[in-house]
């Protein structure tokens, strides 16, 4: 079975490479990979402020039961609604105080990605023993020592799981929000999603192909490379 899946992985990547070369050339992977640069830009920036607004709030409510018991089900609610139905309204605001795609964008993004962060931070909170808050308020730490010694380990291995779950969706979601239609016309946002979607509508199959293979590239890539490595950090450091 094993020899079978290799044969077939084989045989496609040489497959791909020579309809990719016979199309539109190789050369065509420097443009996608400049454009994946953009996107993952973008992703970074959703990223952040995910971290910076939802961390804090994430740990308020996880550390709150009866808030939690009520937060959880909206923020499971928010991070399963299909985030393109809300494209139409953010659209007409950016036509209407004239934000460009390439900046709207990140908000198309973010809409369905940064919800992962602030229920994963949530559970994390929620899991933080009473014992060592209890220690806590007995020793009478602080609450930047509090934070540095106790919320903020305990809810990395959490945290780290909604980044890469909220980085995968935001890759996913570029697709979708650097092209958008609205009112008869079409704004488009530099990036690889805008890329394959415009190749996907001319039916320009090469592109298509090698816009998903750099992408692929890049989220498999930054999870070898960095979600990994940060996630072993959680769990050999961090686990309560």
């Amino acid at each position: 079975m094993t020899v079978v899946v290799i044969a077939a992985i084989v045989v496609g990547a040489v497959a791909s490479y020579l309809f990719i070369q016979r199309s539109v050339g190789l050369g065509a992977f420097l443009g996608a990979f400049g454009l994946g640069a953009v996107t993952m830009a973008r992703v970074v920036v959703i990223l952040l402020f995910a971290t910076i607004v939802w961390v804090p709030v994430g740990v308020w409510i996880g550390m709150n039961p009866r808030i939690s018991r009520l937060a959880q089900p909206v923020v499971q609610l928010l991070a399963s609604f299909p985030a393109n139905f809300l494209f139409p309204f953010a659209i007409a605001f950016f036509v209407a105080t004239s934000i460009p795609l390439d900046y709207g964008g990140i908000l198309l993004m973010a809409l369905g990605s940064q919800w992962y962060i602030l229920f994963n931070v949530i559970a994390g909170a929620s899991a933080i023993p009473t014992d060592l808050r209890q220690a806590m308020d007995s020793f009478g730490v602080g609450r930047v020592q509090r934070w540095r010694r106790l919320i903020l380990p305990a809810i990395f291995p959490a945290y780290v799981t909604g980044g890469i779950t909220a980085a995968g969706g935001a890759w996913n979601a570029s697709i979708v929000a650097e092209v958008v239609t609205y009112n008869h016309h079409t704004y488009t946002a530099t990036g690889l999603g805008a890329y394959i979607a415009e190749a996907t509508q001319t039916g320009d199959m090469a592109r298509v192909l090698v816009g998903v293979i750099v992408m692929s590239v890049f989220v498999v890539g930054l999870n070898r490379l960095f979600w990994r490595r940060l996630y072993a950090v959680a769990e050999k450091r961090f686990s309560l």
